[in-house]
């Protein structure tokens, strides 16, 4: 039977649309079907225009081929400005806000020939407080979030590509949860102008795709590297160590057995593997990163917070009243910690290739009230560190578990090498 043209990936679909195997058209199509057939259950989408997505598939049609994404449909995280569509951030405090320009990595997707389909679900001002998502492999449970909408779209085969951010787990927990690829890049890797601001110390631009190759080909588009990874590990495995790290015992049975059945299972197909205990300083990064956090967030967002009190929840009140509560010497003191602990990841990395560790403490927890812990994310955040989750196994309950890769901050690269290598074996 031949594939749906709406579950083929981003490099699949840009293939095929250059030999003249299907069009552009025909591609939106497919995706706007899935999204009709299956949205009033998932709920990705908080602003969707079909006519306008097909308009935008045949002007690709009728022209030339205009980059490497020439035809390819993506989503938008709802916090990511967008000259056609309204942008919202997740608040009723921006309902229906029309920005007058686009954020520069849409503008630069649309450079490189990419159609968008519309904007995902955001949770609020992308922190805690849920959108309307569901996880589109149980819909009585979370999604993860604050890229809700992006993970789900791209886990239901609505879209190949999201754009999705994080700040403290937001990229790594959604896709951990949908069973799907989640990519953090190092701090400062895609250029954050058009997109909400929480924290300037940790916020950071990312992708969710279902392939590696993907995340290298919508990756290339941002940074003006090539598209095509190299051959890194074609002659010699990657050096993989597993890192327990300061909260291990916090996440699930499950989810360790996981991380342990990984590294032996690519220990059988040729990995240097072991095990890496984290330096001591990991056991205060958690609370380095929610004090930064805070701090940043309530200078962040001090108008919406002084200005539209009624408008904001609980949740996000309480994050900006402690950020505000936080003296400028506990501030700095937590940037000192974090700076001591990326100089001994410094170290640590001349010995290995990448980190493996857990990427979320389970599989999604139930209910659509909470989008999940994201405890195993903070302090790879915190340090700036490339990420990538990778679905291996699932839980109890039958849903997708998934394993995180970490990479040397600024060796992204080889951090996506690492990441083809290990996909290809634990597939």
């Amino acid at each position: 039977m031949e594939q749906p043209l709406n579950s083929l990936s981003a490099t699949e679909i840009a293939a095929g649309i250059a030999r003249g195997d299907f069009s552009a058209e025909a591609v939106m199509r497919a995706c706007l079907a899935r999204i009709e057939a299956r949205e009033p259950e998932v709920g990705a989408f908080i602003h969707l225009d079909a006519e306008k997505a097909l308009a935008a598939a045949r002007a690709a049609d009728a022209g030339p081929a205009a980059g490497p994404l020439h035809g390819v449909p993506f989503a938008i995280k709802d916090i990511i400005d967008t000259a056609d569509f309204p942008t919202g951030w997740g608040s009723p405090i921006y309902e229906g806000f029309q920005p007058p320009r686009n954020a520069s990595c849409v503008e630069l997707f649309l450079q490189a020939g990419a159609v968008p389909l519309g904007k995902t679900v955001t949770t609020e001002f992308a922190y805690f407080n849920p959108g309307k998502t569901a996880n589109p492999r149980n819909p009585g449970h979370t999604p993860g979030g604050s890229s809700s909408g992006s993970a789900a779209a791209v886990a239901d085969d609505m879209a190949p590509l999201g754009f999705g951010s994080q700040t403290a787990g937001s990229l790594i927990r959604p896709a951990a949860y949908c069973g799907i690829l989640g990519y953090k890049p190092s701090l400062g890797a895609y250029d954050l102008q058009g997109v909400m601001g929480l924290s300037p110390s940790l916020d950071t631009l990312g992708l969710l795709a279902r392939t590696v190759e993907d995340l290298a080909l919508a990756g290339a588009v941002l940074t003006r590297e090539p598209a095509a990874l190299g051959d890194d590990f074609a002659e010699d495995a990657p050096r993989i160590a597993l890192m327990r790290g300061p909260h291990w015992w916090e996440g699930s049975l499950e989810m360790r057995d996981v991380c342990q059945r990984a590294l032996e299972a690519l220990a059988g197909q040729g990995a240097e593997t072991g095990e890496q205990a984290h330096p001591e300083v990991f056991a205060e990064l958690t609370e380095c990163q929610k004090v930064i956090m805070a701090f940043e967030t309530a200078r962040a967002r001090a108008f919406e917070f002084h200005r539209h009190r009624d408008g904001i929840s609980e949740a996000f009140a309480d994050l900006v009243e402690g950020g505000l509560a936080i003296s400028r010497e506990a501030y700095d003191e937590a940037r000192r910690i974090t700076a001591q602990a990326v100089r001994a990841m410094d170290v640590l990395f001349t010995d290995i290739d990448v980190i493996l560790a857990p990427a979320a403490p389970g599989e999604a927890p139930a209910g659509l009230g909470a989008t999940g812990d994201p405890l195993f994310s903070r302090a790879w955040t915190l340090l700036g560190m490339p990420c990538i989750s990778i679905p291996f196994g699932s839980g109890p309950q039958g849903l997708p578990l998934s394993v995180q890769l970490v990479g040397r901050r600024g060796a992204d690269r080889r951090l996506l090498a690492a990441a083809l290598w290990v996909q290809q074996r634990l597939a």
